[in-house]
C-alpha cells in the first residue's frame, strides 16, 4: 500500500519549484491547463506549507485506486493529512471531506464539486520566465531565448540538443493519439481560420471523419491547449487560431512564420492581463476597454503610417508592439505608440 505522505516527498524531491504569478487561496482547487504548463509544480508549492500533505497521481501504475480510497478515509479520520493533492484527477475517484485539496487535471470539462475553484494554469509570462533566470543573462539575451524556446517552464533547464525532442515528446504523450491532428493544426498559428476549414485542409492528407476533428479540437480548447480569438463584433467571422506555446513552430515545422510567433506570443502576454479578447479589422487584437494592438515586429514608419492611418478613426489608443522599436506619436483622434516587446511584457512602456 502506497505512502502518500512520502509519495509527497519524492514528488517535492523531483521537481524544481519557483514561485509562479498565481496565488491560490481557495482550500478546494482544481488546477487545469496544457502539458507542462507548471500545475503540478504549483501545487506541491502550495502543499508545502502543509504539515501532513499526501499525493496521490492516478496516472501512476503503482497507484489502486480501489485500495487508496479506505487508506484515505482511514487517514482522514485519524486527522493524519491535512491537505490532499489529487494528479490526472477524475471524476470516479471519491474524495474524502478533507478542508483542504487540489485536484489536477488538463482538462476543464471534468466533473467537479461546486465546492471547488477552477483555475486555469498557463506557461510562462515573460515576468516569469526571467524571474527563473539562474544564469543573471542580460534581459535581452533572455528575450531572444524565450522567443526561440518558448514559454513553458522546464524548457528554460534543458541543454540546447534536449529541447526540441523533448517539446515534440510532450505533445506525442500529452495528446497520444490527437498528436498527430494537432501537429497538422500548427501551421495555421495566427491564421483567421474556422474549424471547418480546419477539417478541409486536413482531410486532403488524412482519413478523418468531421466528428472526429470537432471532438479534438473542443478537447484542445477545453485544455488550453488551443484558443480562438473571435472578432469583436461579427461573431460568425472566422476565428484567429493561437496555441498555449507559441514557439511549437520550432519543433514541428520545417518552415516557419517569425510572425506568426511573434503574434503568438503578444497574445499569450495579453491573455495573461486581459481575460478577454477580440480581433478587429486593422488591428491584432482588442481588449474590452477599446484599447487595440498591432504585432510588428520589424516595422518601418511607412508601414507604421498605413495601418495608423486606416484604424485611428475608430480607436483613440493604439498600441504596436515591436522587437526594439519605439517611438509615439498623437493623431487627430488620439495618440499611437509602440513599444519594444521587453517594456510592453514588463510593464515598462
Amino acid at each position: 500500500m502506497q505512502d502518500l505522505e512520502q509519495n509527497f516527498i519524492d514528488k517535492i524531491q523531483n521537481f524544481t519549484i519557483l514561485p509562479r504569478r498565481f496565488n491560490l487561496k481557495s482550500n478546494k482547487i482544481h488546477l487545469f491547463g496544457p502539458p507542462k504548463s507548471g500545475k503540478t509544480s504549483l501545487a506541491l508549492d502550495f502543499a508545502k506549507r502543509f504539515k501532513k500533505p499526501a499525493y496521490i497521481d492516478c496516472n501512476d501504475p503503482r497507484t489502486d485506486i480501489e485500495s487508496i480510497k479506505p487508506l484515505l478515509l482511514k487517514l482522514y479520520l485519524e486527522k493524519k493529512i491535512d491537505i490532499l493533492i489529487v494528479d490526472n484527477f477524475h471524476d470516479s475517484f471519491s474524495l474524502p471531506n478533507l478542508e483542504n485539496v487540489i485536484l489536477i487535471t488538463s482538462s476543464q470539462n471534468i466533473n467537479v464539486s461546486k465546492n471547488f475553484l477552477s483555475k486555469a494554469i498557463e506557461p510562462l509570462s515573460f515576468e516569469e520566465y526571467i524571474s527563473f533566470d539562474k544564469k543573471n543573462l542580460s534581459i535581452n539575451a533572455l528575450f531572444n531565448h524565450f522567443l526561440k524556446d518558448g514559454n513553458l517552464p522546464e524548457i528554460q533547464y534543458l541543454n540546447e540538443y534536449q529541447k526540441i525532442p523533448r517539446k515534440q515528446e510532450i505533445i506525442f504523450l500529452a495528446l497520444n493519439s490527437n498528436a498527430r491532428l494537432f501537429q497538422n493544426i500548427i501551421p495555421y498559428q495566427a491564421h483567421k481560420i474556422t474549424i471547418n476549414q480546419i477539417y478541409t485542409q486536413i482531410k486532403k492528407q488524412n482519413k478523418i471523419s468531421k466528428d472526429k476533428i470537432y471532438e479534438c479540437i473542443n478537447e484542445f480548447q477545453a485544455t488550453k491547449t488551443i484558443y480562438f480569438l473571435p472578432h469583436k463584433e461579427d461573431k460568425s467571422k472566422s476565428k484567429k487560431l493561437y496555441f498555449y506555446d507559441f514557439s511549437l513552430p520550432y519543433a514541428f515545422m520545417s518552415i516557419k512564420s517569425f510572425h506568426a510567433i511573434f503574434e503568438n506570443m503578444i497574445f499569450l502576454e495579453l491573455l495573461g492581463k486581459n481575460q478577454t479578447l477580440f480581433y478587429d479589422e486593422g488591428c491584432d487584437f482588442l481588449t474590452q476597454d477599446s484599447c487595440a494592438y498591432i504585432a510588428l515586429a520589424f516595422p518601418t514608419q511607412e508601414m507604421i503610417e498605413e495601418k495608423i492611418a486606416k484604424i485611428q478613426k475608430k480607436f483613440s489608443l493604439i498600441t504596436i508592439i515591436t522587437i526594439n522599436y519605439e517611438y509615439e506619436r498623437k493623431t487627430p483622434y488620439g495618440k499611437w505608440k509602440a513599444v519594444s516587446f521587453i517594456n510592453f511584457a514588463l510593464g515598462e512602456s
